[in-house]
């Protein structure tokens, strides 16, 4: 008997996901808050619905039958719909809530590097109150990336002396509506992505890519969501050694 796949997600990854699942012999069902049209092509359904409520994906996950499910965006693994549909014993390709905090919170992310000494942690502060964020800036010998702590999808990174000046980035700040934000020291130099697959026990490393993350020629443009990547023949990149890999 075949699984049924229900693939949480409609954005250009989650078409790739799609294409991929096609290529096997699993019933492809999906849903997403948007209708991606190529995603509706290869899918044997696709149902339109907000896939940060967790039971409404658990519902149309029971309704066809799902085995297995693929969640694609991180706003739903934040929201617990991973959670929801183990609950239902139905077994989900990506971390719980409480799991995924570790990209969905920022704060929550460079306080566990700096418990664990992970390498490279920056210096940094969290602020809920926003005027003590801004005499941070004014206080702090150097320049500083502003990231909201929460969510973004890529856009809410501003780094001062890069992207914008001091004043411009207490400016962000004050006009902005996050609840928190993190402060931390600007770290020059090449950023990339090096991402594993974990279960049951192992970890498989995929070869490191590199993000086309800003826009306009010379990244003399604001960040965005992300617009393609590149990898190489090998599994480091041009840049890199194989020691930096391992």
């Amino acid at each position: 008997m075949a699984e049924h796949v229900l693939l949480i997600g409609g954005g250009g990854r989650e078409h790739a996901i799609a294409r991929a699942l096609e290529a096997s012999e699993a019933d492809l069902y999906a849903c997403a808050g948007n209708r991606n049209p190529g995603i509706a092509r290869l899918a044997t359904e696709f149902e339109t619905l907000e896939t940060t409520n967790p039971k409404a994906v658990r519902e149309y996950a029971e309704e066809v039958g799902a085995t297995l499910a693929v969640v694609g965006p991180e706003a739903p693994l934040e929201a617990g719909v991973v959670d929801e549909l183990e609950d239902a014993g139905i077994y989900a390709f990506g971390p719980k809530a409480d799991e995924a905090r570790i990209e969905t919170d920022k704060a929550f992310q460079r306080r566990f590097m700096a418990e664990h000494d992970v390498p490279g942690c920056p210096e940094f502060e969290t602020f809920d109150d926003m005027d003590a964020a801004c005499d941070h800036i004014d206080e702090y010998d150097g320049d500083l990336a502003i990231k909201p702590a929460g969510l973004t999808g890529g856009k809410g990174v501003k780094v001062i002396g890069d992207q914008v000046t001091a004043e411009e980035g207490k400016a962000y700040i004050r006009d902005s509506d996050y609840d928190r934000i993190v402060l931390e020291e600007r770290l020059v130099g090449e950023e990339f992505t090096v991402q594993a697959f974990v279960a049951d026990g192992e970890i498989r490393t995929a070869p490191a890519v590199q993000d086309h993350k800003r826009a306009y020629e010379g990244d003399e443009g604001p960040n965005t969501g992300g617009m393609g990547s590149y990898s190489d023949a090998t599994f480091e990149l041009p840049f890199m050694t194989e020691a930096d890999y391992e």
